[in-house]
C-alpha cells in the first residue's frame, strides 16, 4: 500500500512539470536574423520577403515561401515593434494558385515616437502543430532605434 501511494505521490509532483516542459518545447520560437527583409530572410524551410522596403502606413505585399509546403494549414503574421506594445497586428497569409506561395497585403502602424524595429513571428500550422519563427527586421534599413 505505501508503495502505491509514494508512485501516486511521484505522479502528482512529476506531471506539472511534464506540461510545462510539453508546453515550453511546443511554444519555441526560431529566431531567424535578417539584415534586409526586402530581400528576403529565411532559413531552408521558409524564405519570407516583402517585394518592396517596408514603410509604415503604406501597403506591403509580403511572400513567404515554403520548401517543403505539404500538409500545411493555416499560416498567420504578427507585427509587433521590438520593446514596445503596438497592439494586435495579425495577418492569415493566403496560398497563390500561380506560385504556390502564401501572400499577404500588411500595413505597419506608426510609432509616434519615430522607432522602426519589429519582430514578425510567422506561425505555420502543420499536421495540428504549429512551428513558430521570428523574423526581426527594420521599417527604415539602415536605421538602429
Amino acid at each position: 500500500m505505501n508503495k502505491r501511494l509514494l508512485i501516486i505521490f511521484a505522479l502528482l509532483i512529476a506531471t506539472p512539470f511534464t506540461v510545462r516542459l510539453y508546453l515550453a518545447q511546443r511554444n519555441q520560437v526560431q529566431v531567424l536574423p535578417c539584415g534586409d527583409i526586402s530581400k528576403g530572410c529565411g532559413n531552408e524551410l521558409l524564405n519570407v520577403r516583402f517585394e518592396e522596403a517596408p514603410k509604415t502606413m503604406k501597403p506591403l505585399h509580403l511572400n513567404l515561401h515554403l520548401s517543403q509546403p505539404e500538409n500545411v494549414g493555416d499560416i498567420h503574421i504578427d507585427f509587433a515593434m521590438q520593446k514596445m506594445e503596438m497592439g494586435l497586428n495579425r495577418y492569415l497569409l493566403i496560398p497563390s494558385k500561380e506560385t504556390g506561395d502564401w501572400q499577404a497585403e500588411v500595413t505597419l502602424p506608426v510609432c509616434i515616437q519615430g522607432r522602426s524595429l519589429w519582430n514578425m513571428l510567422i506561425e505555420i500550422e502543420k499536421k495540428g502543430d504549429v512551428q513558430r519563427f521570428q523574423v526581426p527586421f527594420s521599417a527604415n534599413p539602415g536605421r538602429s532605434d
